[in-house]
């Protein structure tokens, strides 16, 4: 897979990102290079790049300075595309870095789920600049600010008024807590998960002078300083485990295991069929969309597929997420709506790409399983620009499962509009994608629907 290519990252100033072909490179202004090359050359750097907890680096001197070399990551995500789970996931690895990087005499200076992208299921920091020289006697840590607006505020609306975590792509430094006060009930302003983070500092709003937060009378001894700032890190992680709790349960979450149109013979019958052709095949990369629960990127990732998993449904992404993360599968998940992909955002629309740049053309295989009927039917997407679609994300193989019009969640789905959809067969699926792919393999399960198995032209 490759990684789409962007404008450079300018926001920091002791250093500016491009991502190029076959690599990411760091170059590093004058001022930061003897601060970069002391971390880079830390203990707790090279033990957290060892763990994988953060991203490696290679130094490159060249005429124009002091350059770090990162590998580039397959396919990036962001906040705005992360399920509950991976928001904690991404907050805990935060949290923990820094309290290590306490003991080699560094803190971060910043704490925002934008330094960080997921490798499969596992989180990876790849911002190295984000980290500075502690000053040994002092038990703020100024980052902490941040981290509530960025991480836990998102978090805490999500679970207690149901705001979408997508609404990140809005609010690059989070919410501020008297911003969404107003949105909570007294219930919820007086609970456990908003007195302290968001009813407090509502009540009590005052603008810090300027000396509040960098200029403290207190400076106790550096041991004591450090205790201070490993409770206030163990805190804010206890807070922001209990937000995420748990995340409740969703029409389609329990899809699998409330199937009323398959029996078990039929799912039997469809899952050897999309084993046998991920062995005959042997795709290395896997594009599951409308995955769900994630049944067959599990499947694609056991024959030894790298799976990106697409589902917009939170719950059941979430729980796709937690069990790939447990089983240590090489599976990536992605909370996204085909129908409505991340567009780019960010200075000029060009810091973060949209999402179908970052997966076009990076997938062996494309499976859309039982996915197509949503997308004529609720999306109202011609069979054509699907297949067109389909054709540039895929290098090699389309799996599609069409659904007749006569099955029960196809009419579910039809809503009474017979005279538009209702004469829909396997004949138009083929029609529509003669200019794009030839049908090589097909199955029809007892159920009446059809597995198809395309080779792209």
């Amino acid at each position: 897979m490759m990684a789409s290519l962007s404008t450079p990252s300018f926001r920091d100033p002791a250093g500016s990102l491009l991502l190029e072909e076959d690599r990411a490179v760091r170059r590093i202004h004058p001022s930061a290079r003897a601060a970069t090359l002391a971390f880079i050359g830390s203990t707790f750097y090279q033990s957290a790049v060892e763990s994988g907890d953060m991203v490696a680096s290679e130094i490159e001197e060249t005429a124009d300075g002091l350059s770090l070399i990162h590998p580039l990551i397959d396919i990036p995500t962001y906040p705005w595309e992360w399920t509950p789970s991976q928001w904690l996931a991404a907050a805990t690895l935060t949290i923990k870095l820094c309290q290590q990087s306490l003991e080699d005499g560094w803190i971060l200076k910043d704490a925002t789920p934008l330094n960080i992208l997921f490798v499969g299921s596992r989180p990876v920091l790849v911002d190295v600049l984000s980290f500075i020289r502690r000053d040994q006697n002092s038990p703020i840590w100024l980052a902490h600010g941040q981290f509530i607006r960025t991480f836990l505020l998102p978090l805490i609306m999500f679970r207690l008024v149901g705001w979408p975590l997508e609404l990140a792509l809005f609010k690059r430094d989070g919410y501020e807590p008297h911003e969404i006060y107003r949105s909570l009930n007294w219930s919820q302003r007086l609970s456990q998960s908003a007195f302290w983070p968001i009813s407090m500092p509502t009540w009590f709003d005052r603008k810090p002078s300027p000396t509040s937060l960098t200029q403290v009378n207190y400076r106790p001894d550096s041991e004591t300083a450090q205790h201070i700032l490993n409770r206030t890190l163990v805190n804010l992680l206890k807070r922001t485990n209990r937000v995420v709790r748990h995340v409740p349960a969703s029409k389609w979450s329990n899809y699998q295991t409330t199937l009323t149109h398959y029996t078990s013979e039929q799912s039997e019958q469809k899952r050897l069929w999309v084993q046998q052709a991920l062995e005959e095949f042997h795709p290395t990369s896997v594009l599951d969309i409308g995955a769900n629960t994630g049944e067959y990127s599990r499947l694609a990732a056991n024959s030894g597929a790298q799976v990106v998993a697409l589902e917009r449904d939170t719950t059941a992404a979430d729980r796709l997420y937690l069990s790939s993360s447990v089983a240590g599968l090489q599976i990536q998940t992605i909370q996204a709506d085909l129908a409505r992909p991340t567009p780019p955002v960010g200075w000029e629309t060009s810091e973060y790409a949209g999402l179908l740049p970052r997966l076009e053309g990076n997938f062996h295989l494309v499976m859309m399983l039982a996915v197509i009927h949503h997308l004529i039917l609720m999306e109202q997407i011609p069979l054509p620009a699907i297949l067109a679609l389909c054709h540039r994300l895929t290098r090699r193989q389309l799996m599609i499962e069409w659904v007749p019009a006569a099955d029960p969640m196809y009419v579910s789905l039809m809503r009474g509009r017979d005279d538009l959809y209702g004469a829909l067969t396997d004949a138009d699926l083929l029609s529509a994608s003669e200019s794009y792919f030839r049908a090589i393999r097909r199955e029809v399960l007892g159920n009446g629907r059809i597995l198809f198995l395309f080779e792209k032209l």
